[in-house]
């Protein structure tokens, strides 16, 4: 999978946004016609589970030494045919597409 880092710069006077939803979109523009098919929200764990949609436990926030555990890369990769990551580091989040 390849992998992009987006750095904004923080500022005294702005913010740079940090809403899942925008940064979606930026990604989807810049690296059009790819889509979304995943996220990871560092701070809050929050993403997009295929195993949860189809009414399964999640296996990405287990315990590390969880024999259950999965790690989400591994998914997106996988299970959601992911080809690029799209990190920004100011938000702590990544964006998958394919």
């Amino acid at each position: 999978m390849e992998r992009i880092e987006i750095v904004i710069p923080r500022s005294a006077s702005y913010q740079a946004n940090e809403m899942i939803a925008d940064l979606r979109n930026v990604a989807e523009t810049l690296f059009h016609p790819m889509r979304m098919v995943g996220y990871w929200d560092e701070p809050s764990r929050d993403h997009l589970c295929p195993q949860a949609q189809r009414r399964k436990p999640c296996p990405h926030n287990l315990p590390l030494g969880d024999p259950h555990r999965v790690e989400y890369l591994y998914t997106v990769e996988h299970d959601l045919d992911a080809a690029l990551e799209v990190s920004f580091p100011h938000a702590r989040v990544r964006v998958y597409l394919t």
